[in-house]
């Protein structure tokens, strides 16, 4: 194993698991854009239809959380998801102040095969299963993790002239 401090200073800086985790995500949005745009989805559409897919009928907030999108950025995708058909915004029968988001027939079909899709290309880059899995599970337990830590902060007054 390599000695950290024998290391340049870019290689610290691309060995870093933020660094390589933001570098990650930005090229999966590559990835499922290229895979799915043609279809009129986005990533983050994939993302919802994928939460409700899983979870069924959801609040706004519900939705939300398990999406991991801002409520103030999900309502204008949920309208124009509507609008294309692929899910119902519907007041709760039992509390009017609740909107309850659902997957419609047309979502499950485009969600289905956009999921297909997908795998096709996910088949292509040769990746181990069992290692996917491993970090899947790692980065589940981080994320949990730091949602639940107060960091220390750094302030500007902290740093001296």
């Amino acid at each position: 194993m390599t000695d950290p401090d024998d290391q340049r200073p870019s290689d610290q800086f691309t060995n870093r698991i933020c660094f390589n985790i933001y570098a990650a995500n930005r090229a999966f949005g590559r990835f499922y854009q290229a895979a799915i745009s043609e279809s009129g989805l986005t990533y983050p559409k994939f993302v919802i239809l994928n939460a409700l897919k899983d979870a069924g009928p959801l609040t706004i907030s519900d939705l939300s959380t398990r999406a991991g999108v801002e409520p103030n950025t999900l309502s204008p995708l949920l309208k124009k998801m509507a609008d294309f058909g692929v899910l119902t915004r519907e007041r709760d029968a039992q509390d009017e102040r609740r909107v309850m988001i659902a997957l419609t027939e047309k979502g499950r079909l485009l969600l289905e095969r956009a999921d297909a899709i997908v795998q096709q290309g996910f088949a292509e880059l040769d990746l181990d299963f069992a290692q996917a899995m491993q970090s899947v599970q790692f980065l589940d337990t981080l994320r949990k993790r730091l949602d639940e830590v107060d960091p220390p902060k750094l302030r500007l007054e902290d740093i001296p002239e």
